[in-house]
């Protein structure tokens, strides 16, 4: 007579059988799997724009959408742009529109050179000094399933006028221009260093850094909706600064500065604290240009550079 199996036994027994169920049939579903995996796409970035295409009224606008930028002015004369395109997605959306569909295109203005990321479902135009985008999408949402990022490293020529722009994906840097800047980012931080000329940077949820390695000569416009606002500048600095935050404060280690009566002043951390209702001005040193920082969620920071 058989014994019966103990119960290790059947354990044993389970075990295989569910180890040969898996070999038998356990392909099928991988394979499936795969079929729906997401497809990578990865390709270089290499844009020259020789010094003939623009002139010294040029104004350079780089519009990303997806990705990092980090711009630095120098001392050559062609625009220099290199850097890394990703396109991503499920294979069956790879049908109708593929990687060389997404590129790095360039117009020109009546004065500015425009350089932007081309996708197959918008139409780009320029009137005057001013970039359209259009989107041409029928009702086919799938279009929109292919995802994209251009990570960028830009070289211009330090006297040009320059307007940078990303909207997701990263940082947005800027060093070393001489004739002012403009900086817009969505989602993701702003740094820029060692400027010279009017600065104008915005974002929506992130940080604004600014440092000035001189005394700034034109106007400064910061703004940001979530995120903290530090400008640096140096020991001398001389500005009219309007301040706005509807949950912040503005903090400085200069001491040189008058301000009217009807504000509240604290001391935080050995720095000198502003919690200001209106835009009225507190003057740093002689006065000077304006910079105007405004925030809803956010402090800001004007701090002398150590340097």
């Amino acid at each position: 007579m058989k014994k019966p199996m103990n119960l290790r036994q059947f354990v044993n027994l389970k075990g295989l059988i569910s180890a040969t169920l898996l070999l038998m049939f356990g392909v099928m579903p991988v394979v499936a799997q795969n079929l729906s995996d997401k497809r990578h796409f990865e390709e270089d970035i290499d844009m020259r724009i020789p010094a003939g295409e623009f002139d010294a009224r040029t104004v350079f606008h780089l519009q990303n959408i997806n990705g990092e930028i980090e711009t630095v002015g120098y001392d050559g004369d062609d625009i220099l742009i290199t850097g890394t395109k990703r396109i991503s997605g499920k294979a069956r959306f790879f049908d109708k529109y593929g990687p060389e569909d997404f590129y790095m295109d360039r117009l020109s203005g009546d004065y500015s050179l425009f350089v932007f990321v081309r996708q197959p479902w918008a139409k780009v135009e320029v009137k005057g000094d001013e970039l359209h985008y259009r989107s041409n999408r029928k009702d086919d949402w799938d279009d929109y399933h292919l995802e994209f990022e251009f990570t960028l490293k830009v070289k211009v020529p330090r006297h040009l006028m320059a307007d940078i722009s990303t909207i997701n994906g990263g940082e947005l840097k800027v060093k070393g221009m001489r004739s002012g800047i403009e900086a817009g980012n969505v989602n993701g931080n702003i740094v820029i260093e060692d400027i010279r000329g009017a600065v104008t940077a915005k974002t929506v949820n992130g940080d604004i850094s600014v440092d000035f390695d001189k005394q700034p000569s034109e106007n400064t416009d910061l703004h940001t909706v979530n995120g903290n606002i530090e400008v640096t500048g140096p020991k001398s600095l001389s500005a009219l600064v309007t301040f706005k935050s509807l949950h912040g404060d503005l903090y400085t280690d200069y001491e040189n500065i008058s301000y009217k009566p009807n504000r509240t002043t604290k001391i935080k951390d050995g720095m000198n604290s502003f919690n200001i209702g209106t835009s009225a001005p507190i003057q740093f040193g002689e006065g000077g240009p304006e910079m105007r920082i405004r925030l809803l969620n956010g402090n800001a920071y004007i701090k002398q550079s150590k340097s």
